[in-house]
Order: structure tokens, then sequence, then C-alpha cells
């Protein structure tokens, strides 16, 4: 069966809105205000790098001709929605901008919290033509708190909001060195765009995973697992029949092959990252994936990923042993490797030639 692509869904999707509004009303206000107290005192010594504001008729050219996203608009916050206000303040900043420009309607409830993200079920825009999206928004605080991820950032590459390698320059190689808060925003960046575009590259090739969507500097929307009013639980929290624990751990098993084989390690694998819904899976939470390539500590992390796999099913009967599974599935990578490396050189042989 070909699967749904949400990007295709959306390419008749007008996504001009820019979440400008809000910004450009205080602009305006702010003109008042200086118009009300008068021109007289003295103007402040601006910085370098001040962005003049615009005119007061720029705003209102701007406000005019703008689009009313609000106009008809659902309530973006849902009555069911339980949220502290300093959450809700974060939720407007960083998922208004998709109400903007007509991804999502609203945000319907809380489905999943934790230390460095929540997770949110959103209602998908009608013109979308889709069902419920997942919304995982990273914590503001988690800037401060990144997780102890020093073994898995071995031999990874600093990527930008692209997906592509960061430009290292002097002044980042010295932030990231010295972990300023200038640095901790970068490898911030770089943890957000690794686990969308693993995502991508994961759903392309077949594995089980959520179809992300899209992404900004908080937020990564992706395929929403369950029900509006009752989300998929994780593996950890179901009890599987008889008849489909040997289906799906050959399915995980297959996915961590795949995965390996795409240069991609999970580095967190667990039942507890595993969603189930009907009797189908899905792997989540993927920022911390590890390159077999370039962390010296990949071996050991792949293993620890099929240990915890095969631990789970064991206890339903599932015999396997998780040390010969991890030794053949990576001697099968290393020599596809060898194999691609080979017929590599000898292209280029040729060509010289």
């Amino acid at each position: 069966m070909q699967r749904m692509t949400l990007q295709d869904s959306l390419d008749d999707v007008d996504l001009d809105v820019e979440s400008e509004d809000q910004t450009a009303m205080d602009d305006y206000d702010d003109l008042e205000e200086f118009e009300f107290l008068g021109a007289g005192r003295r103007p402040r010594r601006m910085k370098d790098n001040h962005k003049k504001k615009k005119t007061k008729w720029e705003i209102r050219a701007l406000l005019e001709e703008r689009p009313r996203v609000t106009e008809n608009a659902v309530q973006f916050f849902a009555p069911s929605l339980s949220v502290t206000s300093a959450e809700r303040a974060w939720l407007e900043e960083n998922l208004g901008p998709f109400r903007d420009t007509r991804v999502i309607t609203s945000v319907l409830r809380k489905v999943k919290g934790g230390k460095e993200a929540n997770v949110y079920c959103c209602a998908a825009h009608p013109a979308t033509g889709l069902g419920p999206l997942a919304a995982k928004v990273y914590r503001p605080r988690l800037f401060r708190s990144l997780r102890n991820d020093t073994q898995y950032r071995q031999g990874r590459a600093l990527l930008g909001a692209d997906g592509k390698p960061a430009d290292i320059k002097r002044r980042e190689a010295r932030a990231l060195e010295l972990h300023s808060r200038f640095g901790r925003e970068l490898e911030h960046t770089s943890w957000l765009a690794y686990e969308f575009y693993t995502l991508e590259r994961l759903y392309d090739a077949g594995v089980s995973v959520p179809q992300p969507f899209k992404q900004s500097e908080h937020v990564i929307l992706m395929d929403y697992v369950g029900e509006v009013g009752l989300p998929a639980p994780a593996l950890s929290q179901v009890r599987l029949a008889p008849a489909e624990t040997q289906p799906l751990f050959a399915q995980l098993l297959g996915d961590v092959e795949t995965m390996l084989a795409h240069g991609v390690i999970h580095g967190d694998f667990s039942a507890y990252n595993v969603l189930y819904w009907e009797g189908e899976v899905k792997i989540i939470d993927f920022p911390q994936v590890v390159n077999p390539d370039a962390n010296r500590d990949a071996r050991f992390i792949f293993g620890r990923d099929v240990e915890r796999l095969c631990q789970y099913f064991a206890k339903y009967g599932v015999r396997a042993n998780p040390r010969k599974i991890a030794h053949a599935l990576w001697e099968k990578y290393v020599a596809a490797r060898v194999r691609a490396h080979a017929d590599f050189v000898d292209e280029a042989l040729m060509e010289a030639d």
C-alpha cells in the first residue's frame, strides 16, 4: 500500500500568511505611545544592530493588507487542554505560527509530558485534509539543561535548522567550547534537526516511525498515533496477545536492521520509545541518534538497543540471543560498507582510465 504523503496533501494550501500581525500591532502601539508622550525627550542611543521600527503608515498598511487568520477560526486552546499560563504563552509563541499559516487550528490536549519536551494533540486545518497531528514542543529550559548527550554526540556534525552541517567559524567554535548561551542554542538547533531529518529518512526507508511534517525552532509536527481522547500508549504499558509477540518482535528487529543500514542507531531504544496502536507499532524519540561510522561507542550502543528489544519480548517467551543478533547485524552492516567502498574505488579507477 502506498503511504500517504502529508506534504502532498498540502500542495494546494495557502501558506503565505505570516505570523507578524502581533509584532506589527506591538510596533503600532509603541508608536502611538511615543506620539502621546511627545518627542521632546532626548532619544536613546541605539545599538549598532538595532532594527529600525516601521513607520505608522507602513504598520497600518501591513495590518490592513494581511489576511486575518482568526476570522471564523475555532478556539486555539480547546477547553479540554489543561496547562499553566506560562505553558499557554509558550504554546502560543511556538504553535501560533502553524495556526497562522493554516497548518493547525487548535491545540486539543497534552498527550505526554517530559523533562525536555511535551507532546500535544493538535487539530489540523481542514484545508490539509489531515487528521490530528502531534506537536512535540521542546521546553524553553532546554537551553539550560540538555540531557547528558556527550556519548551520543561523538562524531556527529553540528546541524543547522535545514538539516545540513552548520558553518562552524571561530565564533561558533568558541561558543561551543565554552558552552555559552549561544553555544547551547547551536546545540539545541542541531538536536532538533537530527530528530526531524532522521524521521524523514527513516520514514522514506519504510521504518515504523511517525511521518514528520514540519519543524520550527522548538517544535516538530508529525503524525498523531491514536485517537484524540485516547493517545497510543507506549509498548511498555500494554499486554500483548500471544499471537502478536513474534510478529512484532520480527518487525521491530527488522526496523533496527534497516536503521543501521541507513547509518542510524536509535541510541535509546526500549519499549518506552515505541507506541502501540491496534496491533501496529511506531518508534519515536530520535534526537540522540548515533552515527555508526563516526561514534567510537556505536557498537556498544547498538548492542544495548538490541538487548533492550530482546529483553522486552523475552517476558512473552520470545527466545533470542541479543549478543549473537547484534553481532550478526553489525557484521552484515560492516560488510555492506566495505563492498560499497570497494565499488566506489573501482568506479573511480575506471573513470581515471
